[in-house]
């Protein structure tokens, strides 16, 4: 009985380890089970020594080496198994006990109480941001490294219980059959060593804060006996020869349990193919600071796999991912970032035959507060800003012209008319007057003081009173045609594609601009190429020293020779007056980036004050 009693326990052991199997998430072709069988094995060990249950920290340290998996994702797997044994135990040996009319004691619910609060804290935790944010703050007084683990161990424990990995057919089955053999077993050697089946769950269950060498056990039941029958199994299952047949037959058995019925609990670490992305992931997360990030992390990539994220210089986030269908382009946006990527989706397939070659969209998802499309992704394919400092100068200006030309077209697609009064006023007051008055209280902010230095020159913030000045503004807009734009066509929307007919595509409208004057898009183009707006973008570095304001700007000289081509051809196409109105425009698009820039950080805004302060006292110079 002794013997069958040993060899029941080690089938469950053997069971319990392929339940375990299956909360890992399905990120490889083939289900993972290598070292399960030695770390459990060895926890047990370490538990029947030990009290306070420091096996099972062992047991996960021991499983991540072996796997070579995240420490905080193991441990997160063996909570949630755990959890899925109080709820068995605890109905089983209550039942046991109650009909016994015997006392449980409150060390009896310590370990399923502590098991049951850390599921409650990783599910509060998952759906509370204020929950997170408190948490990150307290966790501040660790390293970095560590609060990013117990982030990382939370949100794993609550994506496998929301999973409902714990509800699947396979896992209950394998459940039912490993606590009907723990049960066995259990049955035959307290038949072995005369005494009561309670005794034996009392002395195996009921006790898990100690060992066998500290804690108390069940005075009935022979203290060595109970030893030989908890330790020889796991002697067998780290020790024997035969650990080798059992992994085979583990494997065997993982991978038609596993593919045979539903896919795996979602894990957000597996759809990033770089663990700095996921830890950035985490970051967002429970920091509350960049809500795209997090966002795209929770309901962005729920097909896809992350590779890298492109720098932009809007709210919505922009990412290459690998679906079941290849490499794509996706972007995501949250509230208004998301209404605007709804319109840019709706833009791009209802203008697709327009002068403007655009790229096609391949497919969107809609939720509610987000919206993401995907794009293709176009091989042998740049940025015109990354081209344009790699290629020779008449290349870049070749590709320049017809990138105007072909603007031309798009600006002779729609149909031209002449402005209503309502719409160059709403454009003063939404994208002009309320931009610069959020600006220049920021600055007197950050600076402290109505006057500053910018780059050695004097400069004042009542220089800004014009533009909340409806007259002058007035003034400065005299062409008020309307017609077809495409809004926010930079040099980093400008994608090079040799393949192309046009040797050329454009990405990302921006089709809500009030007042649709062909003008925005020649601005957004001066935008890039007058102060360098994308060097600029990815690297904004000011300082503020006793309200002096330190701004590089580093324009590149392959940046300033097409700007002179782009003035040229401005003025060739159109007058000189035309040129002034572009270059008020430039100065709007600006007004436009700088509360955008604000909310990202104090110097980013600073950094784009300094530009919009720049071409303000460079345009009231030369036209005003």
């Amino acid at each position: 009985m002794f013997a069958l009693a040993v060899a029941l326990l080690l089938v469950a052991h053997v069971a319990r380890a392929l339940r375990w199997s299956l909360l890992f998430p399905r990120n490889n072709p083939e289900p993972e089970t290598r070292g399960l069988l030695t770390s459990l094995g060895i926890g047990y060990a370490i538990n029947a020594v030990i009290p306070l249950r420091i096996g099972e920290f062992v047991r996960g340290w021991v499983a991540s080496r072996t796997r070579r998996a995240r420490f905080s994702e193991v441990m997160a797997t063996i909570v949630a198994e755990r959890i899925a044994d109080v709820a068995v135990v605890s109905a089983f040996v209550g039942g046991l006990w109650f009909s016994a009319q015997r006392s449980i004691s409150a060390s009896m619910l310590a370990y399923p109480g502590a098991v049951i609060a850390l599921m409650g804290l990783a599910l509060a935790l998952r759906g509370s941001s204020t929950l997170r944010r408190q948490f990150w703050r307290a966790a501040g007084i660790f390293n970095p490294r560590l609060r990013l683990a117990v982030s990382d161990f939370i949100w794993s424990t609550a994506e496998i219980v929301v999973g409902g990995t714990l509800l699947r057919w396979q896992f209950s089955l394998i459940t039912f059959f490993m606590w009907a053999t723990y049960v066995a077993a259990y049955g035959c050697f307290a038949a072995a060593v005369g005494v009561s089946l309670g005794d034996v769950m009392q002395a195996l269950l009921l006790q898990p804060w100690s060992s066998f060498v500290v804690g108390s056990r069940n005075p009935t039941v022979d203290r060595f006996a109970l030893a030989m029958f908890v330790l020889l199994p796991v002697a067998l299952m780290v020790a024997s020869r035969g650990l080798r047949f059992a992994n085979r037959s583990l494997a065997h058995l993982a991978r038609w349990l596993r593919f045979a019925g539903p896919r795996p609990h979602f894990s957000s670490s597996t759809r990033y193919s770089h663990p700095g992305s996921y830890e950035d992931f985490l970051d967002a997360l429970f920091s509350d600071a960049r809500a795209t990030i997090s966002g795209f992390g929770q309901r962005g990539i729920h097909d896809c796999i992350v590779h890298r994220y492109f720098n932009g210089g809007s709210e919505a986030l922009t990412a290459l991912v690998e679906t079941g269908d290849g490499l794509l382009i996706r972007k995501f946006g949250l509230g208004a970032a998301a209404t605007k990527l709804r319109q840019q989706a709706a833009w791009l397939q209802q203008h697709a035959s327009a002068g403007l070659p655009l790229v096609p969209v391949i497919g969107d998802n809609s939720n509610v507060g987000a919206f993401s499309y995907d794009m293709p992704l176009v091989e042998r394919c740049s940025e015109f800003y990354e081209m344009t400092h790699s290629s020779p100068l008449r290349d870049s200006s070749s590709l320049l012209l017809r990138v105007l030309d072909r603007l031309d077209a798009l600006h002779a697609s729609g149909d031209r008319q002449i402005a209503a009064h309502g719409a160059v006023d709403g454009y003063f007051e939404q994208k002009i007057a309320r931009n610069a008055e959020q600006v220049v209280r920021f600055a007197r902010s950050a600076i402290g003081n109505d006057e500053y230095l910018l780059n050695g020159e004097h400069h004042r913030l009542d220089e800004w009173d014009c533009l909340q000045d409806r007259d002058w503004v007035n003034g400065q807009i005299r062409a008020r045609q309307q017609t077809l734009v495409h809004g926010d066509l930079t040099m980093e929307n400008v994608v090079v594609s040799p393949d192309s007919p046009d040797g050329f595509y454009v990405i990302d409208p921006n089709p809500e601009n009030i007042f649709d004057s062909p003008l925005i898009d020649w601005a957004k183009i001066m935008q890039s190429l007058h102060l360098g707006y994308e060097a600029l973008n990815r690297s904004a570095h000011t300082t503020v020293v006793n309200g002096e304001m330190t701004l590089p700007i580093a324009r590149s000289e392959a940046y300033a020779s097409l700007h002179r081509l782009l003035e040229s051809e401005l003025v060739s196409r159109f007058s000189d007056d035309m040129l002034r109105e572009i270059y008020f425009h430039e100065l709007v698009n600006y007004l436009r980036l700088t509360p955008y820039k604000m909310r990202q950080s104090r110097e980013r805004g600073l950094a784009f004050f300094g530009c919009a302060s720049t071409l303000l006292r460079r345009y009231r110079e030369c036209y005003a």
